[in-house]
């Protein structure tokens, strides 16, 4: 027969959840816990003790809710540790005498995972073509996953090889309609030789002060020989022959738009072509052309029909 003393003992038991479980270094994560009893008891107003890894406090959370058999707390937005890593805190819900019936302390393990913020990295205008040793620019962005302050961050830029050809500093000036994106510009020699290159961009981790992975990204460098011969392209409407301003005329790699005259010059190296002329509202051209000294071309562009309405 049990005695009186195990028949006034209840037991109660918590869960937590932590959103996210993989969390930004320094970044805030959400908690919220769950107390059952049995037998079932509702505990609005009594508080539970979130305590991190070294034992210390690092809030409380109220119950609030109760369904009859579970007690629910609100949220409780905390900090996550600076240090990547895993970890696990613990909440404790306090022993309690509620209705004559004794509860005893209850404990559950938090366990989420810390991760250095993440470095993405972005390069454009890079020209479409550049000739051989010749030095061109192009433009870098890195930006924080949690939008930190990137001025002075420093990132090298890699050849096909995987050799360091330049260096760069981010500027403390943030790239207009972004809200943490930190951009650079940055001078570059091409290679020697003509050909297509993949090359990139790595911004190096580190682990002073908040956790930073490395962000890298490639691109592509097309390097062409000195152009030798000027192709001009004169562009025209087929049915008025007016002349078109700002179509955009290709002998890939080259490239030109039209001035005000319906005319774009184009410098290649000798070779054969498919020139290609488009405009809005107009059936993009094309043309096979071989280069063997200077050249013009004629464009007559046929405006796009409009689609029958049934």
């Amino acid at each position: 027969m049990a005695s009186r003393s195990d028949e006034m003992r209840g037991q109660m038991t918590c869960a937590f959840e932590v959103s996210p479980d993989v969390v930004d270094a320094g970044a805030e994560m959400t908690l919220q816990g769950k107390v059952s009893c049995s037998p079932a008891c509702d505990l609005r107003g009594h508080t539970l003790l979130v305590k991190d890894q070294a034992g210390a406090n690092a809030g409380t959370l109220k119950l609030t809710e109760f369904d009859g058999k579970t007690n629910e707390t609100g949220e409780l937005v905390v900090k996550a540790p600076v240090k990547a890593g895993v970890y696990t805190w613990s909440a404790v819900c306090p022993a309690v005498v509620k209705e004559g019936i004794s509860y005893i302390e209850a404990s559950t393990p938090i366990s989420f995972t810390v991760k250095p913020h993440t470095t993405s990295v972005v390069v454009w205008d890079t020209p479409s073509a550049v000739v051989v040793g010749e030095r061109f620019r192009t433009k870098v962005g890195i930006k924080c996953s949690n939008e930190c302050d990137l001025t002075n961050k420093e990132f090298g830029i890699y050849d096909h090889e995987g050799a360091q050809v330049a260096r760069g500093t981010l500027s403390g000036e943030r790239w207009p309609g972004t809200t943490g994106l930190y951009v650079a510009e940055v001078e570059l020699e091409a290679p020697a030789a003509e050909g297509l290159y993949t090359w990139s961009v790595k911004c190096l981790g580190s682990d002073v002060g908040i956790p930073h992975a490395e962000g890298s990204i490639s691109f592509g460098v097309r390097v062409v020989s000195h152009p030798e011969y000027l192709v001009t392209v004169e562009t025209v409407d087929k049915v008025s022959q007016t002349p078109l301003t700002g179509a955009r005329v290709v002998m890939h790699p080259y490239r030109a738009v039209t001035d005000e005259r319906g005319v774009a010059e184009v410098r290649v190296a000798k070779g054969a072509y498919q020139l290609f002329v488009t405009q809005t509202r107009y059936i993009t051209f094309g043309l096979p052309v071989e280069v063997t000294a200077d050249m013009t071309a004629r464009a007559e562009l046929e405006v796009e029909p409009v689609p029958e309405r049934n």
